[in-house]
């Protein structure tokens, strides 16, 4: 016998003795001779779990719970327990049997509805699951919970269109603004203009992410590179630059960018003003290395690695470190001591399986930027991490 199955006989085997006990107690008082079934399909039940048939046994017991306005809430419960276990199949067949009780009480039969459609959407029969979601909404009944399995559902269907419609009925319906994940939505949307070619069209739909949320940086990112593939490099920078003021946690997604542009403009200096600027906000070590690559281009190799080196004494990091040993071993002649590079390739190596972003709500681990987290669902709780840290639930 299943762990699941032991703990649904634990939940049922009180349930049905209740009910059991009540409905004899009730045929005693009648004082109605007949055999009262239900105690033998009891004792059915027993024998089933003596013999280590869980299947059954929960089948006869579940039987055994008269479906009235008195115990439909026991049937919720159970139908609910079912599928948190993973067991949706007897959860449909459960809140279906209660669906079709023709004296069910209205809001015992709309609560059904609601649990059946969340049935559904976790069988993934999601037009089933949209109907029972649509209905309940459209006569307000259930209606935040409701809105919100649609709005799963348009997101598990791609259709970002539906969701941005059903995300603003949901603001109304609990008054709390989702303008962050509206804009993402427009993202969404414009990611599928960019892979058309049509880049006219994805920018307005960025205008549209900004207009919702300012502070969206996908929106920032995505226009930049947009402007950049376009070789339109200042309107590109001004986009990358918008990043700094949005969210500084994402400077170090803007340095390459930024820098491709500058060189493009063959405006060096430009680039060695603004990475002062950056450096202004954010203390991290991928700016240090960006100086001390610049440094590099300006033939200023020992500079470089003295600048390094002067800012890893204060500010200790494994990504700093990396750098300059690649430094040391590419611009000052000279190979490294067999020792010093076993220890830089071990580093490459930990760098190429660590982690670079961690959702703040789950923990989830990634190599990659995902503004919607992949295990808990959660949009925008991505952040890039400051440093090397060892991956134990990083997944590609």
């Amino acid at each position: 016998m299943t762990l699941n199955g032991l703990g649904l006989l634990i939940l049922l085997l009180p349930l049905a003795a209740a009910t059991g006990w009540v409905i004899g107690r009730r045929n005693a008082f009648l004082a109605k001779p007949r055999p009262v079934s239900l105690n033998s399909d009891y004792l059915k039940g027993l024998r089933h779990l003596v013999n280590e048939d869980a299947d059954k046994a929960i089948e006869v017991f579940v039987r055994l719970l008269e479906v009235d306005n008195e115990t439909v809430e026991t049937h919720l419960a159970l139908g609910n327990l079912f599928r948190r276990q993973g067991e949706v199949d007897r959860a449909l067949k459960i809140h279906q049997n209660l669906v079709a009780r023709p004296n069910l009480a209205p809001m015992h039969r709309n609560q059904a509805c609601y649990e059946l459609g969340r049935d559904y959407l976790r069988a993934g029969v999601l037009d089933r699951a949209e109907n029972l979601f649509k209905d309940l909404a459209d006569q307000g009944i259930f209606q935040t919970r409701s809105l919100e399995g649609l709005v799963s559902i348009y997101e598990q269907e791609r259709d970002w269109q539906r969701a941005i419609e059903t995300s603003r009925r949901l603001e109304s319906a609990q008054g709390q603004s989702l303008r962050p994940v509206i804009a993402q939505y427009y993202c969404e949307l414009a990611e599928q203009s960019r892979r058309k070619k049509e880049h006219e069209a994805a920018l307005s739909l960025l205008r549209q992410a900004l207009a919702e949320h300012p502070d969206c940086v996908r929106a920032s990112l995505m226009e930049g590179q947009i402007e950049e593939q376009n070789e339109n490099y200042k309107k590109a920078q001004k986009a990358y630059q918008r990043v700094v003021r949005q969210d500084v946690e994402f400077v170090g997604d803007i340095i390459e960018p930024l820098e491709r542009c500058f060189i493009a403009l063959g405006d060096l200096p430009g680039w060695h003003k603004q990475l002062q600027q950056l450096m202004r906000h954010n203390e991290g070590a991928a700016l240090r290395v960006a100086m001390a690559r610049l440094l590099v281009r300006e033939g200023r190799d020992r500079e470089a690695v003295d600048y390094l080196s002067k800012y890893l004494q204060d500010h200790p990091s494994w990504l700093g470190f990396h750098h300059l040993l690649d430094l040391t071993q590419g611009n000052i002649g000279g190979a490294l001591s067999d020792s010093i590079e076993s220890l830089r390739k071990a580093l490459q190596q930990m760098i190429a399986a660590s982690p670079n972003y961690l959702c703040g709500n789950c923990g989830f681990e990634g190599p990659s930027l995902h503004w919607q987290c992949l295990r808990c669902q959660h949009w925008n709780s991505l952040s890039p991490v400051k440093d090397l840290i060892p991956s134990v639930t990083s997944t590609s």
